[in-house]
């Protein structure tokens, strides 16, 4: 008897134990991450006459004000790309394309999150 209280505290423990691996292994649910209101954009990065470009930088600040880039990309060989960011509606998105060979310019996406970029060559 002296001792039925630590092993029902034993297999507390043993419970909240395994939910924890569960939960470590398998992660959170497939409807979590879209809780965090993930939004798309995507983008096509062309020269002048219409080449796409590739390798070029995507850059986004989620503040205008904001000293550091908060994440980036890289366009594929067809010129696209495409960036994930959580919660761009409560502020301003800021996107700068750069590419070597080629004018920075700032990408504007629509309502629909895509933008077309493009780029003039360097002087």
């Amino acid at each position: 008897m002296k001792f039925r209280w630590f092993r029902n505290f034993l297999k507390g423990c043993s419970l909240t134990t395994a939910l924890f691996i569960f939960q470590a292994c398998y992660g959170t649910g497939p409807g979590y991450q879209r809780n965090l209101a993930e939004q798309e954009f995507s983008f096509e990065v062309t020269d002048n006459e219409g080449n796409p470009i590739s390798n070029a930088k995507i850059y986004a600040k989620l503040d205008e004000s904001a000293v550091y880039w908060s994440d980036s990309t890289v366009t594929e060989p067809d010129g696209t790309a495409l960036m994930y960011l959580y919660n761009p509606e409560q502020t301003s998105v800021v996107f700068s394309v750069e590419a070597d060979g080629y004018k920075a310019n700032k990408a504007f996406p629509g309502p629909s999150g895509k933008a077309l970029v493009v780029l003039d060559k360097a002087e």
